[in-house]
């Protein structure tokens, strides 16, 4: 019992602790971005004797504490560390979506679906995609922060915006083309998702997918999913997708 509780009061411990982000590959060689020394000590107002957590967003993270400052420096060791690098889910989720006019709405689906949990975000293009602008270097500073805000250890990998045609090539196991034409044979998202299966899930643009595009997927042994009965905006039915694969993913 008093095992127990030591160790829930550990994880409340590291819970209270602030996460940064850091891309190292070395344990031994962490140390933080002018950012993350910014961060700490002129808006968290650590000071030394303060512990943080640092990861570098493929499953590694170290609880440190602050050595030594100066006006632009934070000196840092090396507590203890941890390594899951090796532990993903066994089903990983690649959602390829259509941006939006509105950069704001696709801005939303990339934190909240970091927060929730995926492994991969394609911009797809699609004969009915808005012109992509695509940030990338905003875009990952969002996600990364959705990644530290939720205290998760994996950083989600952003493609390149890609052609519907290429992505349907990928090697993922079981591929889901999320469409809105009624008059076709659907299957509900959650009946479709399986356990040991990488998956992709295509997501329209505003106008849906062509029914030219809609075949070629379905030639590419896409299955056709529905995902409710209400029409969803491009970045609600993204997020509801994310939503409905971790959901199911953690009852099979």
């Amino acid at each position: 019992m008093s095992y127990d509780l030591s160790h829930s009061l550990l994880h409340l411990l590291l819970m209270s602790i602030p996460y940064f982000y850091e891309p190292f590959s070395d344990f031994s060689h962490i140390a933080l971005s002018e950012n993350s020394v910014h961060h700490a000590l002129n808006v968290l107002r650590m000071k030394p004797g303060s512990e943080l957590n640092v990861t570098n967003g493929r499953g590694d993270s170290a609880r440190c504490r602050i050595i030594g400052t100066s006006k632009k420096e934070c000196h840092i060791e090396v507590l203890d560390s941890h390594s899951s690098s090796n532990k993903q889910q066994a089903s990983k989720l690649h959602i390829a979506i259509s941006f939006t006019k509105n950069p704001a709405r696709i801005e939303w689906f990339l934190e909240k679906a970091t927060e929730i949990g995926i492994q991969m975000i394609t911009p797809l293009i699609t004969k009915r995609s808005e012109k992509i602008h695509f940030k990338k270097e905003r875009f990952e500073k969002i996600m990364i922060s959705a990644m530290l805000q939720s205290q998760q250890t994996f950083l989600p990998v952003l493609n390149e915006a890609t052609l519907l045609e290429e992505v349907i090539k990928g090697p993922e196991l079981l591929k889901c083309i999320a469409h809105c034409e009624e008059d076709k044979d659907r299957i509900q998202l959650k009946d479709c998702i399986e356990a040991q299966k990488d998956t992709l899930i295509l997501i329209g643009p505003e106008g849906d997918f062509t029914p030219e595009e809609i075949h070629l997927c379905l030639q590419h042994q896409c299955k056709p999913v529905s995902l409710g009965r209400n029409r969803l905006r491009t970045e609600t039915a993204g997020l509801f997708a994310c939503v409905v694969f971790n959901a199911q993913i953690a009852t099979i």
